[in-house]
């Protein structure tokens, strides 16, 4: 697991604070991005508020993420270290149903999982670009 250093909502009402998480490791396919930039999407501002009744909390908001590839897996083909990366509001689907296959994972009947405030395959919970780093699949 990956230390890393963020800013959170506890809970519903408050500011956000800073927040010591861990990522998970680097994957075969996956890419460690350092984040140089993040945007604030009034989406953020929803889910911190618990305005929509699913947020997950503590919650790194953030799905507007720019940044550095600092590390690549060994089965990646489409980014090396050095390289400009962005991730955008999800970071994984089932792959498999129709929508997935057709490159519109945002359709996906499998769901799509959210890049952050949502938990992930393995129970973990997917924490946003309002921190120093990231992994993602190269895909996302």
């Amino acid at each position: 697991m990956l230390p890393t250093k963020g800013y959170a909502a506890m809970a519903a009402k408050g500011p956000l604070q800073p927040y010591s998480f861990e990522r998970r490791d680097v994957g075969p396919h996956d890419v460690l991005i350092t984040i140089s930039h993040c945007g604030i999407c009034h989406s953020d501002i929803h889910q911190a508020r618990n305005e929509w009744g699913i947020s997950l909390f503590p919650m790194v908001p953030g799905h507007e993420i720019v940044g550095t590839v600092a590390q690549v897996g060994a089965a990646v083909k489409t980014f090396k270290a050095g390289d400009r990366a962005g991730v955008g509001c999800f970071v994984d689907s089932c792959r498999t149903c129709t929508a997935c296959r057709e490159g519109l994972e945002q359709y996906c009947d499998g769901g799509t999982l959210w890049t952050y405030s949502a938990q992930d395959k393995t129970g973990q919970i997917t924490q946003g670009g309002y921190s120093a780093q990231i992994v993602v699949d190269e895909r996302y």
